[in-house]
């Protein structure tokens, strides 16, 4: 009993569905976001990210400065299939002292028609709101996303293996 027991309770951990929370600020004219990734109330990474000189700038639990020629745009496309996007709310924040009140009424217009059409090519919850305020103009994407440790891990080593036949190759 107690073996059976031990068993549920490590599938449950393996396939049970892990949820987090993304939330990113986009700042066009500085070139930035504020990454913020938790699992429920904790966070578990804040992060400052900008573009400067050629290179992406980290700032917070992560610092370190990656070379933009450096980045392999192939690495990592694995992982995105075994991420389900559960919400998506996209927030685009205008000041008012640089905008006109008809810009906010074409904005809201345009992003209902994408939130539209994006909800009829995606099985997901979309929300999309222009909002004024007295700060810098912003983008603020809230998402929440699930994963299970079996499909990460099955992931993981699919392209583990993958880069193993490559090195293998190479030599």
């Amino acid at each position: 009993m107690i073996v059976v027991t031990a068993t549920l309770l490590f599938v449950l951990l393996v396939f049970a569905p892990f949820y987090l929370r993304v939330d990113v600020s986009l700042y066009f004219k500085r070139l930035a976001a504020d990454v913020n990734i938790g699992i429920g109330a904790v966070d578990v990474i804040k992060e400052n990210v900008r573009i400067a000189n050629g290179s992406i700038c980290c700032n917070g639990t992560i610092t370190t400065d990656v070379g933009l020629k450096n980045v392999d745009r192939k690495n990592g496309i694995e992982l995105l299939k075994c991420i389900t996007v559960d919400k998506i709310a996209v927030s685009v924040y205008n000041n008012f002292t640089e905008s006109f009140t008809k810009r906010f009424a074409i904005q809201n217009s345009i992003l209902a028609l994408a939130t539209a059409t994006a909800c009829n090519l995606f099985h997901c919850q979309l929300y999309s709101e222009c909002l004024g305020t007295l700060n810098e103009n912003r983008v603020r994407v809230r998402a929440a996303i699930s994963f299970s440790v079996a499909e990460l891990s099955f992931c993981l080593l699919k392209q583990g293996v993958r880069k193993w036949k490559t090195h293998k190759s190479e030599k």
